[in-house]
């Protein structure tokens, strides 16, 4: 179904682009200000485009992509962001970082899910 080079990619991208490229100010300011939530989601999913390009060798496949996991990944993060702020306002880290965990579950399975339909859609 997946290979081990796509997981591979989709674990190092996702990473990179959800944690590396996340500003202070983004991680701090998502869950109250959607402005913030939007350019973190904005500069995640451009990163996806490029990535889903090159690894696809088509532009439409790759837009495909980055349209779903813009808006996936908007939904995901504002509802978790939201739902994680008391914990962490409170020093609740262990129920902080369950959150977190949740939501990097939520962004795995459809960053997997988004990768078979465009290969689906694109290789029929």
């Amino acid at each position: 179904m997946f290979s081990f080079y796509t997981i591979l990619i989709i674990l190092i991208i996702h990473y990179l682009s959800d944690f590396c490229l996340q500003t202070h100010e983004q991680s701090q300011k998502k869950s109250s200000d959607f402005k913030w939530l939007i350019y973190h989601t904005g500069t995640y999913s451009l990163v996806w485009l490029f990535t889903t390009w090159a690894l696809y060798s088509s532009f439409s496949a790759a837009l495909l992509f980055a349209s779903i996991t813009l808006v996936a990944h908007t939904a995901t993060d504002y509802v978790t962001s939201r739902v994680g702020k008391p914990f962490w306002e409170k020093q609740d880290f262990h129920n902080g970082f369950a959150v977190i965990g949740f939501d990097q579950v939520l962004h795995y399975v459809q960053l997997l899910l988004t990768h078979q339909l465009v290969i689906t859609l694109f290789n029929s």
